[in-house]
């Protein structure tokens, strides 16, 4: 039956996106990128996210951010990003400092 057919396919793609956001490393507190595996979000008033440091072996882990709980405030140009949310650090996720 074609609806049954086309349920299982939409209940099969949620679940795969599922298990691939549960793969961020800091829990469901924060938002995740189904990219690369990393956490990201807003604390003490600016965007931050998850990044590849020296605890990390993205090799291992499969993904760019892993297990590792390193992590980075991120921004645009020369300046950190400001929040109050983490949606609004959905488009900022390059580091603009050291990885720690």
């Amino acid at each position: 039956n074609y609806k049954m057919a086309k349920f299982l396919v939409v209940l099969m793609v949620l679940t795969l996106a599922a298990l691939v956001e549960s793969k961020c490393t800091w829990g469901d507190s924060w938002l995740c990128s189904r990219r690369f595996g990393c956490s990201y979000g807003c604390w003490k008033g600016y965007c931050w996210s998850q990044c590849d440091g020296s605890s990390c072996d993205s090799a291992v882990s499969g993904s760019k951010c892993g297990n590792c709980r390193d992590w980075c405030w991120t921004g645009h140009k020369d300046e950190w990003i400001k929040c109050s949310t983490n949606a609004q650090c959905r488009r900022y996720r390059t580091c603009k400092g050291a990885c720690q």
